[in-house]
């Protein structure tokens, strides 16, 4: 409303959670994309994931998402079990805070690990190459 009436508008410097998981993730951090939240249902949400996926696998795309703190882990066992073994996932929660986390690592190797403690944290999720 405010460019259709002219009323310059002036935004104000701070931490954005989104770039600062990106810039902390390894990945590529010039060309993104950030997605939001993924479908709830599982059928779609896995057809979502795929999709991103490729985008990121074929454009070399970082592919970043967001999810309500209390489904966090649902998303991340998700993406474990619909991407491919050599895609990055990079999980970040807590950004700033003294309870940081921030992992990257291929599919295969976070198969192997044991998961974050990431409910009820806010955290951002990026997959790539």
């Amino acid at each position: 409303a405010c460019h259709r009436k002219g009323i310059k508008v002036v935004p104000l410097s701070g931490p954005s959670s989104i770039f600062m998981a990106l810039m902390a993730s390894g990945q590529n951090g010039q060309s993104f994309a950030f997605n939001g939240y993924l479908p709830v249902k599982p059928h779609e949400r896995r057809g979502a994931i795929r999709k991103y996926e490729q985008r990121a696998l074929s454009e070399g795309q970082s592919q970043i998402f967001i999810e309500t703190p209390y489904r966090n882990g649902a998303l991340m066992e998700e993406m474990l079990q619909s991407l491919g073994s050599e895609t990055v996932l990079t999980v970040a929660a807590d950004l700033t805070a003294p309870t940081e986390y921030v992992r990257s690592a291929t599919v295969r190797k976070w198969r192997t690990l044991p998961r974050p403690e990431i409910h009820k944290r806010p955290a951002i999720f990026i997959i790539g190459r």
